[in-house]
């Protein structure tokens, strides 16, 4: 068990974090009124699409090309409001672009500390990386993005300071791979982020571990 819970970067004495089960979601890509943004997998099933055959299916079940209108949030204001700091509300035409695999971002961060994202997570970091504003999902490999307001509710926002990230902070994305995950025999499913297993270097690194004991 101590090797199998090294080998995603836990260690005696770290300090974890239990992540919401959304954050094992796949994100979407989507198109609206102010060009493509990134929603993480729980973001994508609690916004309800219309789409012009009648059915109205949460974001996350539609398929690439489709097209339709938010027509509700599933959600509390928290959720409403990050939408519109993406420039999405009720009643946008909406596309969905692609759904995205299950990703986590290498990040560097404030030039020192190196984490890895889920992506769901990156989509709830707003910024600027020079006087582009954008997601730290859109972000670009190498460019500094600094941070100025994290998207979510409480929990998903305790989650991303956990990591070491709040306001001002400066991230550079260094790679991006497929997710890991891991399972144990029996249990309850959960999923748990690390930032002193983050901190280690890539080849040790597993701060994001999908588990079940």
């Amino acid at each position: 068990m101590r090797l199998r819970l090294a080998s995603m970067g836990i260690f005696p004495d770290s300090v974890v974090t239990r992540l919401d089960e959304e954050v094992a979601l796949h994100a979407v890509r989507l198109r609206g009124p102010k060009g493509e943004v990134v929603l993480g997998g729980g973001m994508g099933g609690k916004v309800v699409a219309h789409l012009p055959d009648g059915r109205m299916i949460p974001v996350a079940e539609m398929q690439p090309g489709e097209t339709g209108h938010i027509e509700a949030i599933t959600a509390g204001e928290t959720l409403i409001e990050a939408l519109a700091v993406l420039g999405l509300k009720n009643d946008d035409e909406i596309e969905l672009v692609r759904r995205l695999p299950a990703m986590e971002y290498i990040v560097l961060v404030n030039g020192g500390r190196r984490i890895r994202m889920a992506e769901g997570t990156a989509a709830k970091v707003l910024g600027s990386m020079g006087e582009v504003v954008c997601q730290f999902a859109n972000t670009q490999a190498g460019a500094d993005f600094t941070v100025t307001r994290l998207l979510g509710g409480k929990r998903a926002i305790r989650a991303i300071t956990s990591l070491g990230i709040e306001n001002g902070s400066t991230l550079r994305l260094e790679a991006v791979e497929k997710a890991r995950s891991y399972r144990m025999t029996g249990g309850e499913r959960f999923v748990v982020t690390s930032p002193e297993a983050s901190s280690l270097s890539p080849a040790r690194s597993g701060g994001c571990g999908h588990c079940g004991t």
